[in-house]
């Protein structure tokens, strides 16, 4: 399993010739990388997009656009650095074996998403949805994929499993209560309220297999 408290980095745009590329920084550590790798007197607002030089050995690496957030308010729910280089492959690999000597390790495929997952920053729906978004062969299962990672799924699971826990509230108090005390449900809305969650698990269901 993933080491969360390891500062980790990677590539997040596809390798290869482009304009610009993304280079992903998260770990407790983000924040001395700026002020070194960047040469930063501060630390960097939150939630802005910074120019900044990017120097090694006193030489300029890139002219880079970095955005700094500030854990918990970010994807991991760590301290994070998105940094925007330009593109090719030399400037990339050259920044990311910088970062790596401040004490980054590469990431393993997937880990951004399971820190976010392991913070609460996200839930297990919604990891498995950003998944699919990136694998996605056609704009359907995109459409799907980026309503899920929104939590649109995740929202229909937790109320269909509200609507349960209410009918099994109430089923215990009627147990427990005479008929002076509380109302109580009749046996022919018990059967209706029965039949409309199972018809919600069902549609869950089904959406499930899209």
């Amino acid at each position: 399993m993933y080491n969360t408290k390891d500062n980790i980095v990677a590539l997040a745009t596809i390798p290869g010739k482009s304009a610009l590329n993304i280079v992903r920084c998260s770990g407790k550590a983000s924040t001395a990388l700026y002020m070194s790798v960047f040469k930063g007197l501060r630390i960097p607002k939150p939630n802005f997009v910074h120019l900044n030089s990017a120097y090694f050995n006193n030489q300029i690496i890139d002219e880079c656009m970095v955005t700094f957030f500030k854990g918990p308010k970010s994807f991991t729910g760590e301290d994070m650095l998105e940094i925007s280089t330009h593109g090719g492959t030399i400037i990339a690999k050259k920044l990311i074996s910088i970062i790596e000597k401040r004490g980054f390790r590469q990431a393993f495929p997937g880990e951004f998403t399971y820190r976010a997952f392991i913070g609460g920053k996200i839930d297990l729906v919604q990891a498995e949805s950003i998944q699919s978004a990136i694998d996605s062969g056609n704009n359907l299962d995109t459409l799907y994929s980026i309503g899920n990672i929104k939590g649109g799924f995740s929202k229909k699971i937790v109320s269909t499993t509200n609507k349960i826990k209410t009918i099994l509230t109430y089923m215990e108090h009627e147990l427990d209560f005479n008929e002076d005390e509380i109302d109580f449900k009749t046996q022919t809305k018990y059967v209706d309220d029965i039949r409309q969650t199972a018809v919600s698990i069902k549609n869950i269901v089904n959406f499930s297999y899209l």
